[in-house]
């Protein structure tokens, strides 16, 4: 395992003890690969894995907590189903652009009443600077989260 492997296994541990007690003895890895997204969670015969992507490898250790909780989250939210049920909201995660949109923003807006707001802002930041850019159907936008924590925009003087 490298440093930066040991980085984000630390990060991930940290977070499923502070903040998702029913994750704790389940088991969940992480590991830098995914080819598209920045962060992505896959689940396999009850062994949840998140994926990151390398282009993250500098970011910074807020930034990589608000992608990570944000996967955490929609773990938690997956194991809280039936079988049954999960799999139906799968398949309407997949099909649908509405369903996406609403399950993103709805996750995030969990990672927001667990504290990690600023966390998500780190995440936006630093993929901004990568290129990326965020629509409604990725989740809350950037303002958004600014007034779900309290961060007032003030005029220009």
């Amino acid at each position: 395992m490298t440093s930066s492997d040991a980085r984000l296994h630390h990060i991930l541990r940290h977070l499923v003890r502070r903040s998702f007690p029913k994750l704790l003895n389940r088991p969940v890895t992480i590991s830098w690969g995914t080819p598209d997204a920045l962060l992505y969670y896959t689940v396999e015969a009850d062994r949840h894995s998140i994926d990151v992507h390398e282009r993250l490898r500098g970011a910074p250790r807020l930034a990589l907590e608000g992608g990570i909780v944000h996967e955490l989250c929609h773990i938690e939210a997956d194991i809280n189903m039936g079988a049954y049920q999960r799999q139906l909201a799968w398949n309407r995660y997949a099909e649908s652009r509405w369903a996406r949109m609403r399950e993103e923003r709805a996750t995030e807006q969990r990672l927001i009443d667990l504290g990690y707001g600023t966390h998500l802002l780190a995440l936006i930041r630093f993929a901004h600077r990568l290129g990326y850019r965020f629509s409604r159907e990725n989740g809350l936008l950037y303002a958004e989260i600014r007034r779900a924590i309290g961060i007032r925009e003030y005029p220009k003087s």
